[in-house]
C-alpha cells in the first residue's frame, strides 16, 4: 500500500533534508541573481553586474537573441526548477504518476540550466567591451552556482523517490 501524504510527509532518513536544501536553493538563486556576479574594468571605468544586470545588458545592447537564450536558461529554467521541485516535495501526494513525469521532465530540463551557459553570454559580455582591462568574479556566481548544483541534488533525488516501483 502506498503511504499517503506529500513526498516531504513522507520522506525518511537523510531525504528529509530535500525540502530545507529546495529553500536554501531558492535563497541562493535569489542572491546570486541580485549580487555582483562580475566586475569589467579599464582604466576608464569599471562596472559591476549582476546576473539579471548582464542579462539586461544584452537587451540594452541590441542583442536580444542572448538576451532571450541567457535569460531562459541562465534566470528562468533554474528559477522554474527550482519552485517547481519545491511544490512536487511540499504539496504533491507521493504516489501521484503526475509528480513523478513532472519529476523526470524537470530532470530532462535541469541539463539545460547549467552554469556554461552563464559563462559562456558572460564572456561574450566581456569580450565585446572596450578597453577591458580586468575582469572579475564576485560573490553572485557563487550563490548562483551553489543553488543550480542544491537544486540539482535535490530533484535527482526526488526523482529516485518518486520511480513507480520505489516503496
Amino acid at each position: 500500500m502506498e503511504r499517503q501524504g506529500s513526498l516531504a510527509a513522507t520522506a525518511m532518513g537523510r531525504d528529509q533534508w530535500i525540502g530545507p536544501l529546495l529553500i536554501l536553493s531558492l535563497v541562493l538563486l535569489v542572491i546570486g541573481f541580485a549580487l555582483p556576479a562580475l566586475s569589467i574594468g579599464s582604466f576608464l571605468f569599471r562596472k559591476d553586474y549582476s546576473i539579471l544586470q548582464g542579462v539586461w545588458a544584452f537587451w540594452q545592447g541590441g542583442k536580444y537573441f542572448l538576451f532571450v537564450a541567457v535569460g531562459t536558461f541562465s534566470v528562468l529554467l533554474p528559477a522554474a526548477k527550482t519552485l517547481l521541485c519545491a511544490f512536487v516535495w511540499f504539496a504533491v501526494p507521493r504516489g501521484n504518476p503526475n509528480a513523478a513525469k513532472l519529476v523526470r521532465l524537470l530532470s530532462a530540463l535541469s541539463k539545460w540550466s547549467m552554469l556554461d551557459v552563464f559563462i559562456i553570454a558572460l564572456t561574450v559580455l566581456v569580450m565585446e567591451g572596450s578597453l577591458i582591462g580586468s575582469a572579475d568574479v564576485h560573490v553572485g556566481i557563487i550563490a548562483f552556482a551553489a543553488a543550480v548544483l542544491l537544486s540539482t541534488v535535490g530533484l535527482q533525488r526526488m526523482a529516485a523517490l518518486t520511480m513507480p516501483d520505489r516503496r
